[in-house]
């Protein structure tokens, strides 16, 4: 199905934003993917929020880091919706459980590049720092008039395998996200959040490893992001492996 048109119009008044014209190319690297699973119904999240805030001003921000943060919905039973958690959200935690990824499900809980890292704790940012480099292959996306094509292309040193495991994930990411928590482990407290996923789609591989299909429309929490950004990555068995994003102008 044909969705509208994709024009968010920015909650400051600034001027709007088409999500319909984007293209975007890899290198070979492998970058550094980091997912946190996070909640505004958690009282342990907001300095995990803001360490995952200070990539705002990483130079290699959308080249070598791709910082993307899923809001679950299993903490809003204590007194707080979190208006940014999903059960998709929640869902991709728990695949990740499944896929022995992690070994519990909790928040402030990180991934890099799909394995557990709990070095945030500690304040150990070793694994960070060393998880990528190595060459994996290109990834080429290209999202026009809604329509989604990409293609990636293994090196040498990645077999191709089943096309069945490899999957497209497309992210819609805001930043500068201001929220007043009024209930909850959080009441009283500011949150300003940053890489927040609102919206994610999945897309399977075809032949020679490309993929296609229909944007779907944005959500209207895109309204309040003060920057919004296209962030897609491959995952081959459940971890991402390659990665494009960008902000939008």
């Amino acid at each position: 199905m044909i969705i509208g048109a994709l024009l968010v119009a920015l909650a400051s008044g600034t001027q709007a934003q088409s999500l319909t014209e984007f293209t975007k190319q890899s290198d070979s690297k492998k970058p550094i993917f980091i997912e946190l699973f996070s909640s505004q119904g958690c009282s342990s999240c907001p300095p995990a929020e803001e360490w995952l805030s200070k990539f705002m001003d990483e130079d290699a921000l959308w080249q070598s880091y791709f910082p993307v943060s899923f809001h679950v919905t299993y903490w809003n039973y204590l007194g707080w919706r979190d208006p940014f958690s999903k059960r998709q959200f929640s869902q991709r935690q728990y695949d990740h459980l499944n896929k022995l990824n992690i070994r519990q499900v909790y928040t402030p809980g990180f991934l890099v590049n799909g394995n557990e890292w709990r070095g945030w704790f500690d304040r150990d940012f070793r694994q960070v720092q060393q998880a990528g480099n190595h060459s994996v292959g290109q990834l080429n996306l290209d999202i026009h008039q809604q329509q989604l094509i990409a293609s990636f292309k293994p090196s040498n040193q990645i077999t191709q395998n089943n096309n069945e495991d490899y999957q497209l994930k497309l992210a819609l990411v805001g930043s500068g996200f201001k929220t007043d928590v009024l209930r909850g482990e959080n009441r009283h407290k500011f949150l300003k959040q940053d890489f927040t996923v609102i919206s994610l789609q999945s897309f399977s591989a075809g032949s020679n490893l490309e993929f296609s299909g229909t944007v779907k429309t944005a959500p209207s929490l895109a309204q309040q992001a003060e920057k919004l950004a296209w962030v897609s990555w491959v995952e081959y068995k459940g971890k991402p492996i390659q990665a494009v994003g960008d902000w939008l102008n």
